[in-house]
């Protein structure tokens, strides 16, 4: 079960709980770490030693808001980029497909050039913002919005509602690469190539 979906539930049980009352009800693998997480991702506070409330729909909906300016924020970098893979099939389809994450652990990919990867680097460090590099390990999990960084010799992109964005024809091959995720998404941007 997903944290939005035990949000839900939870949010129908009880709005405040203890940390045994949620093991004897729900008897998850690991409970320590789905609290632990789901504070982190802000569904749920932690009010004292072993006691939580479920954050309201309305503290849900605002955590959900930092997104869209999550991507507002690339356009102040004056740095070369496209957003990418899920990205591009998510601005493609005007926000019709989004796959694979949620407000509480939500990647932003951005293909980058590598020879500005350490400008886009210190960019995200000065604006306190989470960022990774594509394939490789990190010493953490990541929670929230974070920037999943794709650096490559060239970066091909278009403008679509004011983001730049990789190509539709890539996007669809993005897309059949990757086609039990993506099909119905390939059938919406294979109508608009036409």
């Amino acid at each position: 079960m997903i944290y939005l979906e035990l949000w839900r539930v939870l949010w129908r049980w009880r709005r405040e709980f203890t940390a045994h009352e949620f093991m004897s009800t729900f008897s998850p693998p690991a409970p320590y770490k789905m609290l632990h997480d789901m504070v982190k991702h802000g569904l749920l506070r932690k009010d004292g030693r072993g006691k939580y409330n479920v954050a309201s729909p309305d503290e849900v909906a605002e955590n959900k808001s930092g997104i869209e300016e999550s991507y507002e924020v690339l356009k102040e970098a004056n740095l070369k980029y496209a957003l990418t893979d899920e990205d591009a099939v998510f601005l493609w389809t005007k926000g019709g497909y989004n796959v694979g994450r949620f407000f509480g652990r939500y990647p932003i990919h951005i293909d980058i050039r590598k020879e500005d990867v350490k400008s886009w680097m210190r960019f995200f460090e000065r604006k306190g913002l989470k960022y990774a590099f594509k394939d490789k390990p990190t010493k953490e999990t990541w929670f929230g919005v974070f920037y999943c960084l794709h650096p490559n010799l060239r970066v091909k992109s278009v403008e679509v509602d004011g983001f730049s964005v990789l190509p539709l024809e890539d996007t669809v091959k993005f897309c059949r690469e990757n086609i039990y995720t993506y099909n119905p998404a390939l059938e919406m941007l294979t109508s608009m190539s036409k």
